[in-house]
């Protein structure tokens, strides 16, 4: 009875100390393998380019990512031709979109996924999470993430929504869903 209630409360443990599996907390290196990718866009971008990172203010880890992706880029985060800008953009605010060269989909926003895919997509922006899940929903174009190892998934029916190609070479470093 002692050992299966142990066996019991070790698993519990362990499943208590997995994230969850969409979240991902943004790091400097998802920022430069997020950066790398804008190199294979099939129409590549140069110069300055804005990042819009859209947020819920009232979601404590949609604001926290935003800013730590923020404080990441800082001024401007060179990646070959293209020097990432940074802007904060809240959910409620999508208009502010306009003129941005790509959009980064914080965490905690699946509530919210819809209204920034549309707006998005009627402005043919490469949208970007950590979170796999909105990529899987089909809701964000590119999910990156660089620890443990390297990941980059791609959602095709997004990408061609958004009128987003890649390169070939590039497709065959990726997983496409």
């Amino acid at each position: 009875m002692m050992l299966a209630l142990s066996r019991t409360l070790v698993c519990a443990a362990a499943l208590l100390a997995i994230p969850a599996p969409g979240h991902a907390d943004v790091t400097a290196k998802d920022v430069q393998v997020a950066a790398r990718t804008f190199g294979f866009l099939a129409t590549k971008p140069t110069g300055s380019l804005t990042l819009a990172i859209v947020y819920a203010p009232a979601i404590a880890d949609s604001k926290a990512e935003a800013d730590a992706l923020s404080g990441l880029l800082g001024s401007g985060l060179a990646a070959g031709g293209v020097t990432l800008v940074p802007s904060l953009v809240p959910v409620d605010q999508l208009a502010k979109l306009a003129g941005a060269g790509a959009v980064f989909v914080t965490a905690g926003l699946s509530a919210h996924q819809d209204a920034v895919f549309a707006a998005a997509k009627a402005a043919k922006l490469l949208t970007i999470a950590t979170d796999m899940g909105c990529v899987q929903s089909g809701k964000c174009v590119l999910g990156v993430r660089a620890e443990p190892k390297v990941q980059i998934v791609v959602n095709k029916a997004a990408a061609e929504a958004c009128q987003i190609g890649f390169q070939p070479a590039f497709r065959m470093m990726i997983s496409e869903i």
